[in-house]
């Protein structure tokens, strides 16, 4: 039992540790740590919802995005937030592009990318009807 716990609270110094990536949580705030959102998506690591528009903010989206052609730029621009987290894109380092079903969809973080493929529907339908942030 202390063996099975202390493996538990390795896996989970290590992923609070990692988070969604090494560019930190996008708002200076400290990561939640495992709790789920209301759609069971993880949130270790990093900041859900992030939509500081302050100009040090806005500055690092603006670098994240930067790090992309700008054709995805302006498509993860144009989409403005991750459909699993509703986090500003860029706010969490450069996006990521999932091809789903034939359409291109951005998240924030590698973090998202299980539950945008397990619910795929269900996040491209958001997207298409503008129910995002």
């Amino acid at each position: 039992m202390i063996r099975s716990t202390a493996a538990l609270a390795f896996v989970a110094l290590v992923v609070v540790a990692i988070g969604c990536n090494s560019e930190g949580t996008g708002n200076g705030a400290a990561p939640a740590t495992g709790q789920a959102s209301s759609d069971g998506h993880d949130q270790a690591g990093h900041a859900h919802a992030d939509h500081d528009h302050s100009p040090a903010a806005m500055k690092k989206v603006k670098e994240a995005l930067a790090k992309l052609s700008p054709e995805d730029a302006a498509a993860a621009e144009k989409q403005h937030v991750c459909p699993v987290s509703d986090a500003m894109l860029g706010s969490m380092g450069a996006p990521h592009k999932i091809d789903v079903q034939g359409t291109p969809v951005w998240i924030c973080c590698e973090g998202c990318r299980e539950e945008l493929l397990a619910n795929s529907e269900k996040y491209v339908a958001k997207l298409k009807s503008g129910t995002t942030p």
